[in-house]
């Protein structure tokens, strides 16, 4: 386990723990931003962390360092941490060089997850995706398929794709379109998108549901609402995410809509809900992208998180547990 991750939940465990000591907290912080106390906790805890400036900032030389210190971990084969103490059985399997993780296999699930990690495309899975996975499994008793995608600067958006389509091709062959589904968050979930909207060309059906968390659907940064919730975002900084978007398309247009794919034909998706905070600078483009699919006839739930940051459903709040249950009933559906 990485220091930094150690350090982050060692700091939240001791700071959500004095911060929601006194009732006067919690009603302040549901007065002030309509959350619980122990998210606006968990929101100084990534402030202090320092994790905007030092990785995503306008800052070259920490920029280039955050780069290269994921390039060296990925290029390292990938473990699940023996100390996650999952309670779903996990095998692992590796074809065509991509390692991928089935959680909750039973021989007889009538679900299956694809799930999609998040991490700006650079950074492997963490802790709290496994901790969602976990409870998602056991909750939905649905084999849940994690796969180990590769990321950038080694890698780019095109060897994702062709990975990932034949995983969920097999999936399908498995499972049936209508018993899968494709979930995802960050940047997972922006690669779920636009996967999903390719389909049609591979003559794939579409899966039953589309769950998108905090999604980032267009890599461009250009929506000038973004920086309208620049301040109120801890972690995320339009500069480096456009730089890491240039990564990842590899030269390829930023407005491809494998890449962003806000600026696709989304008329073939369906079921599609999305989770997105009003403490996030994806916030805009999640509602822009809710409304394009509504307009498409799509069927959209859009969940609006009052007050929450980034990716809030992977993180040990109340609010995260009302999204999972949320996510079960999509589901088991």
């Amino acid at each position: 386990m990485k220091k930094s991750t150690k350090a982050i939940l060692a700091t939240t465990g001791a700071t959500l723990g004095a911060a929601v000591a006194g009732a006067g907290f919690e009603l302040w912080s549901r007065t002030r931003f309509g959350r619980s106390g122990i998210a606006t906790a968990a929101e100084g805890v990534w402030r202090l962390s320092g994790v905007r400036r030092n990785t995503l900032g306008r800052d070259l030389g920490r920029y280039d360092d955050f780069v290269e210190k994921n390039r060296a971990v990925n290029e390292q084969e990938y473990h699940l941490p023996g100390w996650m103490g999952m309670k779903s059985v996990v095998f692992e399997e590796t074809r065509d060089g991509m390692k991928t993780f089935h959680v909750g296999t039973t021989g007889k699930n009538k679900h299956a997850i694809l799930y999609l990690h998040g991490g700006a495309y650079v950074q492997q899975i963490s802790p709290f995706h496994w901790q969602m996975i976990d409870k998602l499994c056991v909750e939905t008793e649905a084999e849940v398929v994690v796969p180990i995608y590769p990321l950038a600067p080694a890698h780019d958006y095109d060897e994702a794709y062709s990975l990932l389509t034949d995983l969920y091709e097999g999936m399908c062959d498995r499972y049936g379109a209508d018993a899968i589904t494709i979930m995802g968050d960050s940047a997972g979930a922006g690669l779920a998108a636009g996967m999903a909207e390719t389909f049609s060309h591979y003559k794939l059906e579409q899966p039953a549901h589309l769950v998108l968390i905090s999604p980032i659907v267009d890599l461009s940064m250009r929506n000038p609402d973004i920086h309208d919730f620049f301040d109120r975002d801890p972690m995320l900084a339009p500069w480096g995410l456009a730089q890491l978007g240039d990564l990842w398309a590899d030269g390829d247009d930023i407005c491809d809509p494998r890449l962003s794919p806000i600026y696709g034909d989304v008329s073939d998706l369906k079921n599609v809900t999305i989770f997105t905070g009003t403490r996030e600078i994806f916030y805009p483009d999640a509602i822009k992208f809710a409304e394009k699919l509504k307009d498409a006839g799509v069927t959209c739930d859009l969940r609006v998180g009052q007050g929450m940051n980034h990716d809030w459903p992977l993180y040990p709040i109340p609010e995260a547990k009302e999204a999972i249950s949320q996510m079960v009933q999509v589901v088991v559906a």
